[in-house]
């Protein structure tokens, strides 16, 4: 599977995930979940205190965020019942989900851009400007999300025997590659690496392209240590796919360096805040 759904992890007695975080009566709040909703609270608090900052209307980029969550969600639902399909067709009805389980983050991230892109044109406002600004905490979000499959026990990786190796018992009781940890350092590591980006850009949309190379390289890398089945010369589908991301942005960053240099002057006008306006008059009265 391209992501997998939520068991129940136990290992010989001995709980090593935690599916289930908290439960209330007939309430429970499931780890994966919980940190999905964690990841896009994360986001959305530090973007709206940083969009003054980026000279962005705090509430138009709160606004993005909820379009782009809601979206995301359900285009990687759709993606995961699209590769599941021989499942959903038989089981309608399992479409339908209240814990966020079974999602593909390539579904989430393709539909989210399109939606993010009629709604910057409905708003009038610099579609690549927003999402240069968004891709940093997409990738923080990432992480957010496999830290939630690590708890969650599901998609795990590879019969190894590094000392940090644990058992997935959705599996067996063999000690394998914690991927999901992987995963989520190698996001971190892409945060951090697009936020010190994001001000030397040379181009506006280059943090957006480059968010798309390194995370297809991440994925491409870390599925080498993820139980999946290979399809086509011993690379899985998501490599496949991650391999085809790394190819197109780094053409289109090709592309706008060569072929279209006249395509990297200048940026477009980001929506300015009230007082960034009263801070414009004033140097113009000067």
């Amino acid at each position: 599977m391209f992501f997998g759904g939520i068991p129940n992890y136990e290992a010989q007695g001995v709980d090593l995930m935690y599916p289930e975080i908290l439960s209330i009566g007939n309430v429970t709040i499931h780890s994966y979940g919980l940190m999905i909703a964690l990841g896009i609270l994360v986001a959305a608090v530090a973007l709206y205190r940083e969009a003054p900052r980026e000279k962005f209307d705090p509430d138009l980029i709160l606004e993005a965020v909820i379009v782009g969550a809601f979206s995301g969600l359900i285009g990687a639902r759709i993606l995961y019942m699209i590769i599941n399909w021989s499942y959903y067709s038989t089981q309608p009805l399992s479409a339908f989900f209240t814990r966020f389980e079974g999602l593909s983050f390539y579904g989430g991230l393709f539909l989210g851009v399109i939606v993010l892109y009629l709604w910057s044109r409905w708003r009038r406002t610099g579609f690549l400007k927003v999402v240069d600004i968004l891709s940093p905490y997409l990738a923080l979000g990432y992480a957010f999300g496999r830290i939630g499959c690590f708890l969650n026990g599901c998609c795990y990786g590879l019969v190894t025997d590094v000392p940090w190796a644990m058992p997935a018992s959705l599996a067996d009781d063999l000690p394998r590659h914690p991927v999901q940890l992987y995963a989520a350092l190698g996001a971190i590591i892409i945060f951090f690496i697009l936020k010190k980006m994001r001000p030397l850009r040379p181009f506006v949309g280059f943090v957006t392209v480059s968010l798309f190379a390194l995370y297809g390289l991440l994925r491409f890398t870390t599925e080498f240590f993820r139980q999946e089945e290979a399809v086509f010369l011993g690379l899985t589908s998501a490599q496949l796919f991650s391999l085809g991301l790394i190819i197109v942005s780094l053409l289109l960053l090709a592309a706008i360096y060569y072929i279209f240099p006249d395509s990297r002057k200048g940026e477009e006008q980001a929506p300015e805040t009230e007082k960034n306006k009263k801070q414009t008059k004033k140097k113009a009265r000067k």
